[in-house]
């Protein structure tokens, strides 16, 4: 709003019709020039503003709009023609016929503009509101009725007293008047309470404001009297409102789609003039009650008669709506008590405010228990960043959702995994809380850990696999070293003692492999008889310790269905910087190789390798 009245006072135009209706208005108030130099500028200057009405509204029409809007003020434009005519017939009688006389209108003008009031009539009948139940429509006509009939009352009891001995022209004025200020009201109600105005409110304001100006103005100051420069000073002010509209619009930019607009569920106007009517009651029968009198007396009867049939069908929607949220209570209590997730609320405290009875079945737990403790108490130590990062993403701002893998405590003491969806609703009154659904998930967790262990792992000594061992090595970005383990003779073992014998000599050389690596280290199967040893960090003499540790407990007979197996290895080592895994690895290889080859220690510096002997 404040962006839109920066741009309304930057424009040229709205401060043009401004200064200059001000000051016209101004130059007819103070009765400058005699009444005929009055009348004659006044009927000389209405039909430009007429014209200028055009105008603007056929520039709204260029806009991209809805077409109802569209139609709306292309309606507005060639009423907009109506009163050209109109309004030019009586500037004609003016300037042939001069004097206060010439301020009343002319039948012409008369039947013109209520040509042009019964047009927008219709325009405004006929325009779309929201698709509405068949209840929502007889709400609008019970408030619309209500409103309207209190309007034409009070209309006519501030008109009727100045009317007595007025003639034709005067009365002709005051049936216009009338008629102007009754199509205001119309208006109001039907912008108020049908949910689709074609205009926005910046542009309805002086619009409306111009009507009741007009129709007061022309139905209580007649042309005859000593009053002559406030009505033409208060009809040109609003002609110039009038014309104001649809610059605004224009300059506001097209009211916001139907969609986008929240509907009221009731509307104060009803009771507004409900109210009116009861204040002008007292005034009225103060002498007696006249017609006047039964006048108000039944259109107050009659609003009543709406408003409080307006007040039951909202009693019975109330009492309909009751039921049906008290259904749908109960549904949802059904819902949450046997459903298998856990459904909790925290407050922005951490605390948890609402938990399901699924809580009982998942972790074991009471929700009298749990309520009232902050989450972090339930959740896994390892798992709290996982929770904080969580946390993060839903405070960055309303209606933020987040999904999570999180382990938390149950009763027995064991950890169950949740998969749980979590969004911030602290923006919503009725619940001013985050909301999370979890779900248990520690099957399938385990059943993915078991599936991404066997992928990465070796089936048979449970060392890591080659794929596992490559994407380690590869990913060393420090200085580190690389052991090749190659078993001599396993073949023999086979042929010899059977492939049982082959595998409890493979998994125990696996498990003494284990043993000599460090925790930062890997130790991994690579294929057959041959294993590997990654380890970051080290350099050549810590690796060679590493060797000599290995050889060292592989030393020891492992026994094979009785018998004790002494088995040999072929160790080779190369140790250097990151960034060429694969000549690391080579280089490591072909020093295997070479100590396959030789039977004797090859030193302890650069590559070397060593022949486990019995």
């Amino acid at each position: 709003m404040t962006g839109q009245l920066r741009l309304i006072g930057r424009d040229r135009t709205v401060r043009a019709l401004l200064v200059g209706g001000a000051l016209i208005t101004c130059w007819f108030l103070l009765d400058l020039g005699g009444a005929a130099a009055q009348v004659r500028l006044f009927w000389t200057l209405l039909p430009g503003c007429d014209a200028l009405l055009w105008y603007s509204a056929r520039r709204v029409t260029r806009m991209d709009l809805p077409a109802d809007t569209r139609r709306f003020w292309r309606a507005v434009s060639h009423i907009s023609v109506l009163f050209v005519l109109g309004d030019g017939s009586q500037a004609i009688v003016a300037w042939l016929h001069p004097g206060p006389a010439a301020a009343a209108p002319n039948l012409f003008q008369v039947c013109a503009i209520l040509g042009g009031v019964a047009w927008m009539v219709y325009v405004m009948l006929t325009h779309p509101g929201r698709r509405l139940t068949r209840s929502a429509r007889l709400r609008f006509w019970l408030d619309a009725g209500s409103v309207l009939v209190g309007v034409a009352v009070l209309v006519w009891l501030l008109i009727l007293p100045s009317q007595q001995g007025r003639a034709v022209g005067t009365l002709l004025a005051l049936l216009l008047g009338t008629g102007i200020i009754l199509v205001a009201g119309f208006a109001a109600v039907k912008l108020i309470l049908s949910g689709n105005a074609p205009l926005t409110v910046v542009a309805a304001a002086p619009m409306l404001l111009a009507a009741v100006l007009q129709g007061a103005v022309g139905a209580l100051v007649g042309p005859d009297s000593a009053h002559l420069g406030l009505l033409l000073g208060a009809q040109f002010l609003s002609s110039v409102l009038l014309v104001l509209g649809p610059r605004l619009q224009e300059i506001c930019g097209p009211p916001a789609p139907m969609s986008q607009r929240v509907a009221k569920p009731y509307s104060l106007l009803p009771y507004t003039t409900l109210a009116g009517m009861f204040v002008a009651l007292p005034f009225v029968i103060n002498d007696g009650v006249g017609l006047d009198g039964w006048l108000l007396l039944g259109g107050l009867f009659v609003a009543t008669v709406l408003a409080v049939s307006r007040q039951l069908l909202a009693f019975t929607e109330n009492a309909a709506l009751m039921r049906e949220l008290g259904g749908q209570e109960e549904r949802m209590r059904s819902l949450l008590a046997h459903s298998t997730d856990i459904t909790s609320l925290v407050n922005v405290e951490g605390t948890l405010t609402y938990v399901t009875p699924a809580t009982e079945r998942l972790l074991g737990k009471e929700p009298a228990v749990v309520l009232g403790t902050p989450v972090v108490a339930h959740v896994h130590p390892d798992d709290l960043g996982v929770l904080e990062r969580a946390m993060t993403e839903l405070r960055a701002g309303p209606g933020a959702t987040v999904t999570y893998q999180i382990r938390y405590a149950h009763a027995d003491g064991s950890w169950r995994w949740l998969d749980v969806v979590s969004r911030n609703l602290l923006h919503v009154p009725s619940v001013r809380s985050y909301v999370s659904n979890a779900r248990d998930a520690t099957q399938a967790r385990l059943l993915q850990d078991e599936l991404r262990h066997q992928a990465t792992h070796d089936g048979l000594t449970g060392l890591a696999n080659r794929a596992l061992f490559d994407t380690r090595l590869a990913a060393l970005d420090a200085p580190g070293a690389v052991l090749l383990v190659d078993l001599d003779d396993f073949k023999l073992i086979n042929d010899t003692w059977g492939h049982h014998a082959g595998d409890a000599v493979l998994t125990a050389v696996a498990q003494r492999l284990t043993a000599a690596t460090p925790p930062t280290g890997l130790a991994a199967r690579l294929g057959g008889d041959e294993f590997a040893m990654l380890l970051p960090g080290a350099d050549s003499h810590t690796a060679a310790a590493t060797v000599q540790h290995f050889l060292h407990l592989l030393a020891t007979p492992i026994p094979v269905d009785g018998h004790d197996l002494r088995i040999h290895a072929s160790v080779g080592l190369a140790a250097g910087a990151p960034g060429n895994p694969d000549a690391l690895l080579r280089r490591a290889d072909a020093a295997m190789y070479r100590r396959k080859r030789s039977m004797t220690a090859d030193g302890l510096s650069g590559t070397f390798g060593y022949r486990a002997m019995s």
